[in-house]
């Protein structure tokens, strides 16, 4: 059994905590609950927060720690739902460090990718906490603005699915700043930190579900469910199987309906999987056929940015 001092040295089996929290979860639908004066104000607070983002306002109040909302959430999963020990906003930099530490030594053995439980041990192991720190810290940062630069594209009454969404940034910032749409959502990904957290904190929504992903599974979305809009963003260089996961998309989104994603040419280093970057030809030449651009373009050459494509054919 591994020693933890819940600080620094913090090791923990992911799949008891998932099990955990489905069982939470199933208790807490009487629960949820929408706070319609809080969606009302959305659009207001989002302009408002884009304009000092913009300026460089919003960076000062963080960097100055005057804005200090996005620790107290943290801290709240970290502390009191984990159970670790307390911590305030010079530790959780100190900790982000320090996992960031252990992070340099986890990489994916290209080897192990075809074995289910090798490829999900090298997502749930102890540097891996560094992503939890590390992607709260970027896009609180940001105030969760990055759905704002595809949010025209996503029509009201959508269902949204957030795939290999992390920390679930896009639902996030959709929830905070577009409400007014009237969004349902659904995040995916497999069984790591990231996700717990991501689960946790929209635990009170009544317009998110989840779906956790068997990364071997060809398709691992509810058989004749339909998306209108799916997200996929810095997501296809970790798949272990890229090709089957866009033809998955492409079987579950509505008419007309919007795939946004980039995808990074590298060179399957870190946690980036091989067959990410065999796939990624045949990926891009799937969208191509499949699928009109609206905005950016496919790239063959060089890493993609983000991408909106709309469906044509199913």
């Amino acid at each position: 059994m591994m020693v933890t001092n819940k600080f620094d040295n913090v090791f923990l089996d992911i799949n008891e905590e998932f099990k955990k929290q489905n069982k939470l979860l199933g208790s807490n639908l009487q629960h949820r609950r929408r706070n319609f004066l809080v969606e009302f104000l959305a659009p207001t607070k989002g302009l408002f927060l884009a304009l000092f983002y913009k300026l460089g306002i919003l960076q000062k109040l963080f960097y100055s720690n005057i804005c200090l909302g996005w620790f107290f959430d943290f801290k709240k999963f970290w502390v009191e739902y984990l159970g670790n020990r307390n911590i305030d906003i010079i530790d959780f930099h100190f900790l982000r460090n320090t996992y960031r530490a252990k992070f340099q030594e986890v990489s994916l053995d290209h080897n192990d990718e075809k074995n289910p439980e090798k490829f999900l041990a090298s997502w749930q192991g102890q540097g891996n906490v560094f992503y939890l720190f590390q992607s709260v810290y970027n896009y609180s940062k940001k105030a969760y603005l990055d759905c704002w630069l595809f949010a025209k594209y996503i029509k009201k009454n959508s269902h949204i699915l957030e795939y290999g969404c992390s920390v679930a940034p896009i639902t996030q910032g959709l929830i905070k700043y577009f409400s007014y749409k009237n969004l349902q959502f659904t995040i995916a990904d497999i069984p790591q930190i990231s996700f717990l957290y991501a689960r946790w904190k929209l635990m009170s929504s009544s317009r998110v579900d989840s779906i956790i992903v068997e990364p071997y599974k060809k398709d691992n979305l509810p058989k004749g469910k339909k998306y209108n809009t799916i997200i996929c963003l810095t997501v296809f260089e970790h798949l272990n199987n890229p090709l089957d996961a866009v033809e998955s998309f492409f079987e579950h989104l509505e008419k007309n309906g919007v795939l946004v994603f980039d995808y990074i040419k590298g060179q399957a280093t870190g946690l980036d999987s091989q067959q990410s970057m065999e796939q990624r030809n045949d990926v891009l030449q799937f969208i191509e056929k499949n699928f009109n651009i609206l905005k950016g373009k496919v790239n063959f050459e060089n890493s993609m940015g983000l991408t909106v494509a709309q469906i044509t054919n199913n």
